[in-house]
């Protein structure tokens, strides 16, 4: 009888602490469920206060935190630290005022930049691949957004990386090999309108040139058929640069290839890169219905 009681003990016992791991379990998957629904709705509610600052920049051009946090009613420091996160996602870019903000040129690729130009990407595409395969150096596709070119596609390539041109990123129309060759081909209307226009410029843009200077390079490139680069973005770093045009014989864009100097520029193999580099031009030009004359 002992023996059955002690033995009804020990099962009861057990019972018990089953019980208990089993309420704990409810419990800790009960605190995980609030956790995520914590977790889920502090995530949308961070996007809901990026979506507002990003309207209130389209709708005003420019603000200063201090006008976003006043508008939000969120503290100063919540608002300065999330445009320190849209600024490094290229969604927010200094404004043209100290302490002002305005939306970035990389947020505005997302939509109707990439709409607009999917024919040029579908089109060159090819023709940047190859470019990557036949010189290990990385390529790139720019299109006109303003005053500054905007990298539409870049394939890397099998040597160094640059930083400089990343997907989304631009430049000013005066500097680079791909900005520069969007820039020569453009009517002389349109280039004059861009050498006046200085709303865009940011910050970590390369030095402009004099305007004379800026339109000897555009004869200089026009008469070549490309544009090279060496040192004036990236220290170090050269590119070539070739327009791309449409149907109408317009220029709708330009492709690059940039790597170190040496392996660009070397005497050696310059003249076969830039006629590789203009023939790829020419098919994606091909592929958009251009016809040579």
């Amino acid at each position: 009888m002992i023996l059955k009681a002690t033995s009804d003990m020990k099962s009861d016992d057990s019972l018990v602490v089953a019980g208990r791991r089993a309420s704990l379990r409810r419990e800790g998957a009960n605190l995980s469920r609030t956790t995520d629904l914590e977790r889920d709705s502090g995530g949308l509610e961070l996007i809901s206060k990026a979506g507002a600052v990003l309207d209130i920049l389209e709708h005003h051009k420019e603000a200063s935190a201090a006008d976003l946090a006043a508008v939000l009613g969120e503290p100063l420091s919540s608002v300065y630290r999330l445009l320190q996160s849209l600024t490094t996602t290229g969604w927010v870019d200094r404004g043209s005022r100290r302490g002002a903000y305005r939306l970035g040129l990389s947020l505005m690729t997302i939509g109707g930049l990439v709409e607009d130009h999917l024919d040029i990407r579908d089109a060159s595409l090819p023709s940047l691949r190859e470019l990557v395969d036949a010189t290990n150096v990385t390529s790139f596709l720019c299109v006109r957004r303003g005053p500054r070119a905007v990298c539409l596609e870049r394939i890397e390539g099998y040597a160094v990386q640059s930083l400089a041109m990343l997907l989304g990123g631009s430049l000013p129309l005066y500097a680079g090999a791909a900005p520069r060759a969007l820039l020569a081909f453009l009517p002389v209307a349109e280039q004059s309108a861009i050498l006046k226009d200085t709303s865009q410029q940011l910050r970590d843009d390369p030095p402009r040139p004099d305007d004379q200077d800026i339109i000897a390079d555009i004869a200089r490139i026009r008469a070549a058929g490309y544009s090279v680069s060496d040192g004036d973005v990236t220290p170090g770093i050269a590119a070539l640069g070739a327009p791309v045009f449409n149907h109408r014989g317009e220029v709708q864009g330009a492709l690059s290839l940039s790597g170190l100097r040496g392996q660009v520029l070397n005497p050696a193999s310059v003249d076969d890169t830039i006629e590789l580099l203009r023939h790829s031009a020419g098919k994606a030009s091909a592929a958009l219905g251009w016809e040579v004359s």
